[in-house]
């Protein structure tokens, strides 16, 4: 179930009817108990492709959770796992299709979190589907991966604003 089905379930339970003057029943919506701080915060949705991500990423823990960890147990995963996923995947009947192909997407998602790059580091030992070591990072893998964790960090910093107009006024 997605978090949007989630959330019109709940608004619906959140309707109260209540008797009109004309006879007819009126449809309110109940009021929030405390005042709303941020709404800016709270009218925000996640993108479609995050949810699904995520929902993806949660379904690798459920079926391989040998492999597949919370942020704080993370390891790296063998090189070609995807390609193993995918042919162990192909062989399951008691997943349904669209599932599978949200799993492999999402294999991407987890294995680009800054927590995935954090746990990069060399000599770390890689672990296949089934959470048995396949090989250790080497120190040329590790450098790549803090680089694209530099890489995304920088992303994330705020682009320090200038105001054109008083650059032009002072020259």
């Amino acid at each position: 179930m997605s978090n949007a089905s989630l959330k019109e379930q709940l608004q619906a339970l959140s309707v109260v009817s209540t008797p009109s003057t004309s006879g007819k029943q009126e449809v309110k919506p109940k009021k929030p108990n405390r005042p709303e701080r941020n709404v800016s915060k709270q009218t925000k949705q996640k993108p479609v492709w995050l949810e699904h991500a995520q929902y993806g990423v949660e379904l690798l823990k459920a079926y391989y959770p040998n492999c597949f960890k919370d942020i704080k147990d993370i390891q790296p995963l063998k090189i070609g796992i995807k390609q193993d996923l995918v042919k162990i995947l192909s062989t399951r009947d008691d997943i349904v299709v669209s599932d599978k192909a949200v799993m492999v997407s999402s294999l991407s998602y987890y294995v680009n979190s800054a927590s995935y790059h954090k746990n990069m580091v060399a000599g770390a030992t890689r672990i296949d589907l089934d959470g048995n070591p396949a090989a250790l990072v080497t120190a040329e893998e590790a450098k790549y991966s803090a680089d694209c964790r530099k890489a995304k960090m920088q992303k994330r910093k705020p682009m320090p604003h200038t105001n054109k107009a008083t650059e032009t006024a002072s020259s």
